[in-house]
């Protein structure tokens, strides 16, 4: 499980060279594009999802997933989703969520873990 010394690195390395809100977000985004290979599997409300986009409109949504699922397809918040253990995913996700003040969900810390890698 992630401790929270892990993901401060996490959240600094990503958003090192970027000033207010609206580039953290970007970096984020940059981050997400770069290291998660889409279509991606994970979970919206504990139901089965693809993700095949992330988008960033405005700091008062935050980040986005496209989500397709058997019900339709959506735009849904980032920080509303799981992704499965042991993914680049995950551990990208969690420093978001707690970069947003949110708990993350359970992530193993990714061992050197760098970026841009």
């Amino acid at each position: 499980m992630a401790k929270h010394s892990d993901l401060d690195a996490t959240v600094e390395i990503i958003v090192v060279d970027a000033y207010g809100d609206d580039e953290q977000y970007t970096a984020f985004l940059t981050v997400l594009e770069e290291q998660v290979r889409l279509p991606a599997a994970a979970r919206l409300l504990g139901m089965p999802v693809t993700v095949t986009r992330f988008g960033y409109d405005n700091e008062a949504r935050g980040l986005t997933a496209r989500c397709e699922a058997e019900s339709g397809t959506g735009e849904v918040a980032l920080a509303d989703l799981t992704f499965p253990p042991e993914t680049e995913a995950t551990w990208i996700h969690a420093a978001y969520r707690y970069y947003l003040g949110l708990r993350p969900f359970p992530a193993d810390p990714r061992p050197g873990w760098d970026w841009p890698s």
